[in-house]
């Protein structure tokens, strides 16, 4: 995503002002390729030191975000000015590096999924270096109801949300789909004390996930991390609660790098509850 259209050569004539041109051009690199500290003061042709102060302000306000490996990514205040397009390119962008981190991590595939309406959509997938792999699962849709990360999205939901939702035709995938709206239920209240919630075969017979939501600064879920794999190996015995801590760890910073915490924020699964 670029957010602005300017060049190396930002004019600093009459009734310009010299630190905004060079803010405005340090955003509109950041959105062209996130970069660290002395990568994107390279790039932008601007010492360190002032690079340096402009990210600083740049974060503070908002408007970047510095991520766990030192690089700058656009922030929620530009998120909220960009369109839904160009934000689900942002957020690929920040999911990413958690992606790889979880897939090294876990030794299996690590996913990001949007929300879309009543429905969850896979955009990005991590493999992990496995002689088996699972099928990649990037640009599926699936109902809300159908496996782990559209339930840890829905126990962001208020009450009346999951009425209405639970009220709808529940498709049925195989034998272990769930449908009955009180073992729905049921999952959404562990899903709200945990913040992280497993599935074994729901929406696919034989692949097992662990998902989290990724909140943003407006107290909604914006999207999942999830970790899946097949079921014979994933999760391995006793290994359960391990992966399940390390999947909401990362999906905690993700939303913290988009604005989301609970001392500014609602705790949507509080208010939810």
């Amino acid at each position: 995503m670029r957010c602005f259209p300017l060049s190396g050569n930002v004019g600093l004539g009459m009734g310009t002002v010299q630190s905004v041109d060079r803010a405005l051009l340090l955003l509109s690199e950041i959105g062209r390729e996130p970069g660290g500290l002395v990568d994107l003061s390279t790039r932008v042709r601007l010492a360190t030191s002032t690079t340096g102060r402009l990210l600083a302000t740049l974060e503070h306000a908002g408007a970047v975000v510095r991520g766990d490996d030192g690089s700058y990514h656009i922030g929620p205040l530009v998120h909220g000015m960009v369109s839904t397009t160009d934000s689900t390119a942002s957020l690929e962008a920040i999911a990413h590096p958690h992606l790889i981190d979880l897939s090294e991590e876990l030794d299996e595939a690590a996913c990001f999924s949007i929300v879309s309406g009543d429905d969850t959509i896979t955009v990005d997938q991590v493999d992990a270096p496995k002689p088996i792999q699972a099928e990649n699962w990037t640009g599926t849709r699936v109902p809300m109801h159908a496996g782990s990360a559209g339930i840890v999205v829905m126990a962001t939901w208020d009450d009346r949300e999951i009425d209405r939702y639970l009220a709808g035709n529940l498709a049925t995938f195989n034998d272990n789909t769930i449908t009955d709206p009180g073992k729905l239920r049921s999952r959404i209240r562990q899903a709200r004390v945990r913040r992280v919630l497993w599935s074994h075969g729901e929406y696919v017979d034989g692949l097992s996930s662990c998902s989290s939501p990724v909140i943003g600064g407006s107290g909604r879920a914006l999207g999942v991390l999830y970790v899946y794999g097949p079921s014979f190996r994933f999760p391995a015995e006793g290994d359960a609660d391990r992966i399940a801590a390390v999947v909401l760890d990362r999906a905690e910073r993700m939303s913290a790098e988009l604005g989301w915490s609970q001392t500014s924020y609602p705790d949507p699964m509080s208010e939810a509850s």
